[in-house]
């Protein structure tokens, strides 16, 4: 069947090319699109008959008269998937334009599949945007996603994956990015859609964790060529689909504590930091504070701190990261611990003063 959008983007593409007016009828003999608007909704007699043969129908001056709501003319059958869904006039004298005829049908034929190739697409993305909708309920109806992947025809399968894209350049279009992250992951072992606006949610199906890894690389290389600027974060392996939700929440909570400049996080390499800012905030001030308050001036070498820690306890590769002498670094540790009780040196008191400086980091951010 051909809607009157279609129809009248028919008329207004065909009349454009060759300067004729064009009359759309659907499967029942209707106008539903011309330039000449007297004749909209009318009952063309000559489309019913080229409906019923198949065959084109000249409309001459011999048998114009013949046919209700007819002009001098061509009509033609309109095919698609091997039906006839509707037929094109051209109005005009026959001898004239008979030649025009098969242009014209052919143009018609191509739009109409081309309105349909993009109706599909639209309808297969809004179907996987509700699977990722139900997928991150906290109670997922297993019923509507099986029926939905049912009729997309796909089947996930563990082990899972979870990415999200945080998206922060407008000028692409949705489905561009999703189209090249479905040609990078492979289409039929992903599902991917936007959640809450710049969110692109990346699922990946019956892959190997570091197989996965390697192609969210990847997907982000072809983001950075073409300008997108984004960051990326992604979940330890998964192996249930229900627990989607669970590898979402770890993708926020990576890109929400991560230092801006980092652009591809795993939630793995993260994880302690990710635990400690999901503290209880009652518990976390009284602990910071605590420690912050009987330290001296320990607010005022976080930073020297975290470069230690992630040095993994090397001075001189801390020292080089502050850009000081070894000596200085050397100095600054030994009155941080004379001050504040807590050797950074010191494997448990080191761990008390990372949770320090990860929890003040939050604080501060909020």
């Amino acid at each position: 069947m051909i809607t009157r959008e279609i129809a009248e983007m028919l008329v207004k593409e065909t009349s454009k090319v060759l300067n004729v007016n064009i009359n759309i009828m659907n499967e029942k003999g209707v106008i539903i699109a011309t330039r000449d608007l007297s004749r909209l909704d009318a009952i063309h007699e000559g489309a019913l008959e080229v409906v019923a043969t198949g065959q084109p129908l000249e409309i001459t001056s011999k048998n114009q008269g013949q046919l209700r709501g007819t002009q001098l003319g061509i009509n033609l059958p309109i095919h698609f998937q091997e039906k006839i869904v509707g037929v094109i006039g051209i109005t005009g004298e026959p001898e004239i334009i008979r030649d025009r005829g098969g242009l014209v049908k052919m143009m018609a034929e191509l739009l109409i599949k081309q309105a349909y190739m993009a109706s599909q697409t639209e309808w297969r993305q809004r179907t996987k945007e509700m699977i990722i909708e139900e997928l991150l309920k906290e109670k997922s109806n297993t019923i509507n996603i099986e029926r939905w992947l049912s009729l997309l025809n796909m089947k996930l399968t563990g082990p899972f994956v979870v990415s999200v894209m945080e998206v922060f350049d407008y000028s692409f279009s949705s489905h561009l990015l999703i189209n090249n992250t479905e040609e990078v992951i492979g289409k039929e072992k992903v599902l991917a859609g936007f959640v809450h606006g710049n969110k692109l949610l990346i699922l990946l199906s019956e892959v190997p964790y570091e197989e996965a890894k390697r192609k969210l690389a990847k997907l982000f290389q072809e983001f950075e060529k073409i300008k997108v600027q984004a960051r990326l974060a992604y979940s330890p392996p998964i192996l249930h689909l229900l627990n989607t939700n669970q590898g979402y929440h770890e993708c926020e909570v990576a890109l929400a504590i991560s230092k801006p400049e980092k652009k591809i996080i795993s939630y793995t390499d993260i994880e302690p930091e990710a635990l400690v800012h999901q503290i209880d905030p009652k518990l976390a001030r009284q602990f910071t504070e605590r420690i912050l308050q009987g330290g001296g001036d320990l607010k005022n070498h976080l930073d020297t701190l975290q470069a230690f820690f992630d040095s993994n306890l090397n001075i001189k590769e801390a020292a080089k990261k502050l850009y000081i002498h070894r000596n200085t670094l050397i100095y600054r540790l030994n009155k941080i611990k004379t001050e504040s009780g807590y050797d950074p040196q010191n494997f448990k008191d080191a761990f008390a003063l990372q949770m320090v400086v990860w929890l003040h980091s939050q604080t501060n951010s909020l």
